[in-house]
């Protein structure tokens, strides 16, 4: 990960689903869960499901990066599909809707082999995202905001 990003590893073996890195690059905040897999599963906890969807939510940017270790391949998953990612792992085919997809059942935000399309793909996801909630700056406060303590 470039230098310029503010990365912090999470250990937590206790459960509560808290994802293993969060992340403030170019001013947007975001978490990361980690996961690699020999076959099509993925393995995600309940906690993990239940804590990125609350926290996607109420307006906060979470993914899921999974590595196949069978090829070179990334994918990218929103933190709100967890619970397909438990149900579906990485399986292409017919998504829940009946579409057709030409990728995983579970909407794929990004896959491939190349780091600098994931993190450019993940700095937009989350200008995206936070850029819409809140009203002022983008910043998810009032631009008017008094600072903290007033």
């Amino acid at each position: 990960m470039p230098k310029s990003w503010h990365t912090t590893r999470i250990e937590n073996r206790y459960g509560g689903g808290v994802p293993d890195v969060h992340v403030c690059a170019e001013g947007i905040p975001f978490w990361i869960e980690l996961k690699t897999t020999k076959t099509n599963r993925v393995n995600v906890s309940a906690h993990q499901v239940a804590w990125n969807f609350a926290y996607c939510q109420s307006g906060g940017v979470s993914f899921y990066l999974v590595k196949a270790l069978s090829s070179s391949n990334l994918y990218l998953f929103d933190g709100v599909h967890g619970r397909g990612l438990m149900e579906h792992g990485l399986k292409s085919g017919r998504s829940g809707s009946g579409e057709v997809g030409s990728g995983t059942i579970v909407p794929c935000l990004w896959s491939g082999d190349s780091w600098s399309g994931l993190l450019d793909h993940m700095i937009g996801v989350g200008r995206d995202r936070v850029g819409s909630v809140g009203s002022g700056s983008g910043s998810g406060r009032p631009s008017s905001w008094p600072g903290p303590g007033v």
